[in-house]
Protein backbone atom coordinates (compact mmCIF):
# COMPACT_ATOMS: atom_id res chain seq x y z
CA UNK A 1 0.00 0.00 0.00
CA UNK A 2 1.12 3.32 -0.78
CA UNK A 3 0.71 5.94 2.17
CA UNK A 4 0.69 9.68 2.22
CA UNK A 5 2.21 11.22 5.97
CA UNK A 6 1.62 14.89 6.66
CA UNK A 7 3.93 16.62 9.73
CA UNK A 8 6.11 13.64 8.22
CA UNK A 9 9.21 15.86 9.94
CA UNK A 10 7.62 16.22 13.72
CA UNK A 11 8.03 13.81 16.74
CA UNK A 12 5.24 11.33 16.22
CA UNK A 13 5.18 12.14 12.32
CA UNK A 14 8.38 10.84 11.61
CA UNK A 15 7.51 7.97 13.89
CA UNK A 16 4.90 6.92 11.54
CA UNK A 17 6.77 7.09 8.76
CA UNK A 18 9.20 4.97 9.99
CA UNK A 19 6.91 2.12 11.29
CA UNK A 20 5.31 2.34 7.70
CA UNK A 21 8.28 1.57 5.48
CA UNK A 22 9.20 -1.21 7.94
CA UNK A 23 6.19 -2.42 7.35
CA UNK A 24 6.63 -2.87 3.46
CA UNK A 25 4.53 0.04 2.72
CA UNK A 26 5.59 2.78 0.14
CA UNK A 27 5.61 6.04 1.98
CA UNK A 28 5.14 9.41 0.65
CA UNK A 29 6.18 12.03 3.34
CA UNK A 30 4.65 15.64 3.62
CA UNK A 31 6.46 18.61 5.53
CA UNK A 32 6.69 22.11 5.31
CA UNK A 33 10.56 21.93 5.74
CA UNK A 34 13.30 19.69 4.17
CA UNK A 35 13.39 16.21 5.41
CA UNK A 36 16.57 14.36 6.59
CA UNK A 37 17.35 10.96 8.12
CA UNK A 38 14.00 8.50 6.57
CA UNK A 39 15.56 5.61 4.07
CA UNK A 40 16.10 6.72 0.64
CA UNK A 41 12.85 4.92 -0.37
CA UNK A 42 10.83 7.32 1.72
CA UNK A 43 9.07 10.03 -1.08
CA UNK A 44 9.33 13.38 0.45
CA UNK A 45 6.93 15.96 -0.68
CA UNK A 46 7.03 19.63 0.64
CA UNK A 47 3.92 21.01 1.64
CA UNK A 48 2.82 23.96 4.35
CA UNK A 49 -0.73 23.78 5.33
CA UNK A 50 -0.83 27.11 6.57
CA UNK A 51 -1.76 28.41 2.82
CA UNK A 52 -2.18 26.56 -1.08
CA UNK A 53 -1.08 22.91 -0.64
CA UNK A 54 -3.30 20.91 -3.10
CA UNK A 55 -1.05 21.13 -6.05
CA UNK A 56 1.71 20.00 -3.63
CA UNK A 57 0.20 16.67 -2.74
CA UNK A 58 -2.38 15.77 -5.58
CA UNK A 59 0.49 13.88 -7.55
CA UNK A 60 1.71 12.75 -4.28
CA UNK A 61 -1.87 11.42 -3.81
CA UNK A 62 -1.63 9.18 -6.91
CA UNK A 63 -2.45 5.59 -6.28
CA UNK A 64 -2.50 6.29 -2.24
CA UNK A 65 -4.10 3.72 -0.42
CA UNK A 66 -4.28 5.80 3.14
CA UNK A 67 -3.71 9.65 4.10
CA UNK A 68 -2.30 9.68 7.56
CA UNK A 69 -2.51 13.04 8.92
CA UNK A 70 0.00 14.10 11.72
CA UNK A 71 0.34 17.71 10.67
CA UNK A 72 -0.71 20.63 13.32
CA UNK A 73 -0.30 23.77 14.48
CA UNK A 74 0.26 23.74 18.07
CA UNK A 75 0.41 26.10 20.91
CA UNK A 76 1.67 28.73 21.21
CA UNK A 77 0.69 29.71 17.15
CA UNK A 78 -1.68 32.29 17.22
CA UNK A 79 -5.53 31.39 16.90
CA UNK A 80 -6.22 32.26 13.34
CA UNK A 81 -3.39 30.01 12.40
CA UNK A 82 -4.32 26.88 14.99
CA UNK A 83 -7.91 27.35 12.79
CA UNK A 84 -6.04 27.41 9.20
CA UNK A 85 -3.88 24.48 9.77
CA UNK A 86 -6.30 22.25 12.28
CA UNK A 87 -9.17 22.86 10.95
CA UNK A 88 -9.66 24.65 7.29
CA UNK A 89 -6.55 22.19 6.04
CA UNK A 90 -7.80 19.27 7.54
CA UNK A 91 -10.83 19.72 5.97
CA UNK A 92 -9.62 20.47 2.47
CA UNK A 93 -7.41 17.66 2.96
CA UNK A 94 -9.85 14.98 3.65
CA UNK A 95 -12.52 16.32 0.49
CA UNK A 96 -8.79 15.82 -1.56
CA UNK A 97 -7.94 12.64 -0.82
CA UNK A 98 -11.73 11.48 -1.39
CA UNK A 99 -11.39 12.84 -4.70
CA UNK A 100 -8.33 11.21 -5.49
CA UNK A 101 -10.27 8.00 -4.57
CA UNK A 102 -7.81 7.32 -1.08
CA UNK A 103 -9.69 4.51 0.94
CA UNK A 104 -8.86 5.42 4.50
CA UNK A 105 -7.67 8.69 6.30
CA UNK A 106 -6.34 8.56 9.62
CA UNK A 107 -6.03 11.97 12.16
CA UNK A 108 -4.18 12.41 15.18
CA UNK A 109 -6.23 13.96 17.60
CA UNK A 110 -5.56 15.25 21.30
CA UNK A 111 -6.89 14.48 24.64
CA UNK A 112 -6.74 18.39 25.01
CA UNK A 113 -10.44 18.31 23.76
CA UNK A 114 -11.86 16.62 27.07
CA UNK A 115 -10.42 19.66 29.09
CA UNK A 116 -10.15 17.16 32.46
CA UNK A 117 -11.13 13.78 32.90
CA UNK A 118 -14.64 13.04 34.49
CA UNK A 119 -14.69 9.72 34.99
CA UNK A 120 -12.26 7.17 35.41
CA UNK A 121 -11.01 5.07 33.11
CA UNK A 122 -11.56 7.80 29.72
CA UNK A 123 -13.03 5.94 27.14
CA UNK A 124 -13.89 6.91 23.73
CA UNK A 125 -17.56 8.11 25.34
CA UNK A 126 -16.29 10.47 27.48
CA UNK A 127 -17.78 14.17 27.04
CA UNK A 128 -15.84 16.49 24.90
CA UNK A 129 -15.37 20.22 26.71
CA UNK A 130 -12.79 21.64 23.75
CA UNK A 131 -11.79 25.12 25.63
CA UNK A 132 -8.85 26.84 23.74
CA UNK A 133 -8.82 27.31 20.29
CA UNK A 134 -6.42 24.03 19.82
CA UNK A 135 -8.82 22.04 21.30
CA UNK A 136 -11.85 23.36 19.07
CA UNK A 137 -9.60 22.36 15.75
CA UNK A 138 -9.00 19.41 17.07
CA UNK A 139 -12.76 18.43 17.56
CA UNK A 140 -13.52 20.17 14.11
CA UNK A 141 -10.95 18.05 12.18
CA UNK A 142 -11.97 15.06 13.92
CA UNK A 143 -15.56 15.41 12.72
CA UNK A 144 -14.21 16.15 9.19
CA UNK A 145 -12.69 12.77 8.97
CA UNK A 146 -15.80 11.04 10.84
CA UNK A 147 -18.17 12.58 8.38
CA UNK A 148 -15.87 11.99 5.72
CA UNK A 149 -18.33 9.58 3.42
CA UNK A 150 -17.59 9.24 -0.05
CA UNK A 151 -16.10 5.95 0.65
CA UNK A 152 -13.41 7.89 2.90
CA UNK A 153 -13.40 5.35 5.68
CA UNK A 154 -12.20 8.22 8.75
CA UNK A 155 -10.29 6.98 11.44
CA UNK A 156 -9.45 9.39 14.83
CA UNK A 157 -6.29 8.65 17.35
CA UNK A 158 -7.20 10.66 20.60
CA UNK A 159 -3.63 10.73 21.62
CA UNK A 160 -2.33 11.37 25.23
CA UNK A 161 1.23 13.18 25.70
CA UNK A 162 3.65 11.56 22.95
CA UNK A 163 7.56 10.69 24.24
CA UNK A 164 10.39 8.66 23.25
CA UNK A 165 13.66 9.89 20.88
CA UNK A 166 12.81 12.56 18.93
CA UNK A 167 10.29 14.97 20.77
CA UNK A 168 11.64 18.12 20.60
CA UNK A 169 8.86 20.25 22.29
CA UNK A 170 8.42 22.25 25.40
CA UNK A 171 6.87 19.54 27.86
CA UNK A 172 7.55 18.69 31.70
CA UNK A 173 8.85 15.32 30.29
CA UNK A 174 11.76 17.34 27.71
CA UNK A 175 12.57 19.49 30.81
CA UNK A 176 12.96 16.71 33.20
CA UNK A 177 15.16 14.65 30.62
CA UNK A 178 17.17 17.85 30.08
CA UNK A 179 17.51 18.51 33.50
CA UNK A 180 18.42 14.91 34.81
CA UNK A 181 20.58 15.18 32.07
CA UNK A 182 22.62 17.90 33.26
CA UNK A 183 22.19 17.13 36.65
CA UNK A 184 20.51 19.99 37.24
CA UNK A 185 17.29 20.08 39.96
CA UNK A 186 13.74 18.63 39.09
CA UNK A 187 11.22 20.74 39.89
CA UNK A 188 7.65 20.41 40.94
CA UNK A 189 4.74 22.52 41.60
CA UNK A 190 1.99 22.29 44.23
CA UNK A 191 1.96 18.29 45.70
CA UNK A 192 3.45 17.03 42.23
CA UNK A 193 0.62 14.36 42.14
CA UNK A 194 -0.84 15.47 38.59
CA UNK A 195 -1.16 12.21 36.65
CA UNK A 196 -0.52 11.84 33.40
CA UNK A 197 -0.69 9.70 30.27
CA UNK A 198 2.81 9.17 28.46
CA UNK A 199 2.77 7.18 25.11
CA UNK A 200 5.61 6.23 22.80
CA UNK A 201 5.12 7.90 19.72
CA UNK A 202 6.90 4.24 18.38
CA UNK A 203 3.54 2.71 19.64
CA UNK A 204 1.30 5.25 18.22
CA UNK A 205 3.07 4.84 14.70
CA UNK A 206 2.62 0.85 15.52
CA UNK A 207 -1.45 1.72 16.01
CA UNK A 208 -1.23 3.34 13.08
CA UNK A 209 0.24 0.39 10.66
CA UNK A 210 -2.83 -1.84 12.93
CA UNK A 211 -5.63 0.41 11.75
CA UNK A 212 -4.37 0.47 8.16
CA UNK A 213 -3.69 -3.54 8.45
CA UNK A 214 -7.18 -3.99 9.23
CA UNK A 215 -8.98 -0.73 7.92
CA UNK A 216 -10.74 0.28 10.89
CA UNK A 217 -12.45 3.30 10.99
CA UNK A 218 -13.99 4.88 13.53
CA UNK A 219 -12.18 6.97 17.31
CA UNK A 220 -9.69 4.96 18.97
CA UNK A 221 -7.95 6.26 22.58
CA UNK A 222 -3.99 5.76 21.95
CA UNK A 223 -2.38 5.85 25.52
CA UNK A 224 -0.15 3.66 27.63
CA UNK A 225 -2.91 3.09 30.17
CA UNK A 226 -0.65 3.84 32.93
CA UNK A 227 -0.96 7.26 34.37
CA UNK A 228 2.01 8.72 36.42
CA UNK A 229 2.32 11.54 38.80
CA UNK A 230 4.78 14.49 38.07
CA UNK A 231 6.44 13.28 41.02
CA UNK A 232 7.10 9.60 39.82
CA UNK A 233 8.68 11.32 36.78
CA UNK A 234 10.97 13.05 38.11
CA UNK A 235 11.97 9.98 40.08
CA UNK A 236 12.02 7.69 36.79
CA UNK A 237 14.14 10.23 35.18
CA UNK A 238 16.51 11.12 37.98
CA UNK A 239 17.15 7.35 38.29
CA UNK A 240 17.68 6.87 34.80
CA UNK A 241 19.90 9.40 34.05
CA UNK A 242 22.24 8.61 36.82
CA UNK A 243 20.85 10.47 39.99
CA UNK A 244 22.72 13.17 40.18
CA UNK A 245 19.34 15.57 40.08
CA UNK A 246 17.45 16.62 43.18
CA UNK A 247 14.22 17.22 43.16
CA UNK A 248 12.59 20.27 44.61
CA UNK A 249 9.40 21.43 45.13
CA UNK A 250 8.90 25.41 43.90
CA UNK A 251 6.39 25.85 46.77
CA UNK A 252 4.29 27.07 43.54
CA UNK A 253 0.21 26.09 43.21
CA UNK A 254 -0.45 23.30 40.66
CA UNK A 255 -3.89 23.96 39.72
CA UNK A 256 -4.10 20.12 37.96
CA UNK A 257 -2.92 18.59 41.37
CA UNK A 258 -4.97 15.59 41.73
CA UNK A 259 -5.84 15.11 38.19
CA UNK A 260 -5.53 11.42 37.07
CA UNK A 261 -5.60 10.80 33.29
CA UNK A 262 -6.41 6.91 33.80
CA UNK A 263 -7.54 6.35 29.47
CA UNK A 264 -8.88 2.68 28.51
CA UNK A 265 -7.42 1.54 25.31
CA UNK A 266 -9.39 -1.47 25.23
CA UNK A 267 -11.08 -0.55 21.98
CA UNK A 268 -7.72 -0.20 20.51
CA UNK A 269 -6.86 -3.15 21.87
CA UNK A 270 -9.59 -5.38 20.79
CA UNK A 271 -10.66 -3.31 17.46
CA UNK A 272 -6.63 -3.09 15.76
CA UNK A 273 -4.96 -5.71 17.97
CA UNK A 274 -2.80 -2.64 19.26
CA UNK A 275 -1.24 -2.63 22.38
CA UNK A 276 1.43 -0.06 24.20
CA UNK A 277 4.83 -2.22 23.69
CA UNK A 278 7.25 0.21 25.71
CA UNK A 279 7.21 1.61 29.65
CA UNK A 280 7.75 4.88 30.06
CA UNK A 281 11.22 3.77 31.32
CA UNK A 282 12.34 2.14 27.93
CA UNK A 283 11.29 5.70 26.21
CA UNK A 284 13.46 7.49 29.14
CA UNK A 285 16.63 5.07 28.27
CA UNK A 286 15.81 5.50 24.69
CA UNK A 287 15.58 9.12 25.24
CA UNK A 288 18.67 8.80 27.12
CA UNK A 289 20.65 6.98 23.96
CA UNK A 290 19.44 8.74 21.38
CA UNK A 291 21.04 12.19 23.18
CA UNK A 292 24.02 9.98 23.89
CA UNK A 293 24.66 9.28 20.18
CA UNK A 294 24.36 12.68 19.20
CA UNK A 295 26.84 14.46 20.76
CA UNK A 296 29.24 11.31 21.32
CA UNK A 297 32.70 12.46 19.82
CA UNK A 298 32.89 10.99 16.13
CA UNK A 299 35.70 8.78 16.10
CA UNK A 300 35.78 7.27 12.85
CA UNK A 301 38.11 10.39 11.55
Amino acid sequence: MRVLVTGASGHVGGAVVRALHAAGMTVAAAARSPLDGFPPEVQPVRADFRGAFSDALRPALAGCGAVVHCAAALPPAPDDEIAAVNTAATRALVALARECGVGQFVFLSSMSLLRFPLERPVTEAHPVAPETAYARSKLDGETAVLDAGGGLTGTVFRITSPVGPGLRRDTIFSRFVRAAAAGEPLTLNGRGDRRQDYVDARDIADAVVRALSVRAGGLFNIASGVPVSNRELAERCRAVFGGRSGIVFSGAPDPDDGVVWEVAVGKARHTLGWSPGRTLEASLRDYREAGERLTRPDRTR
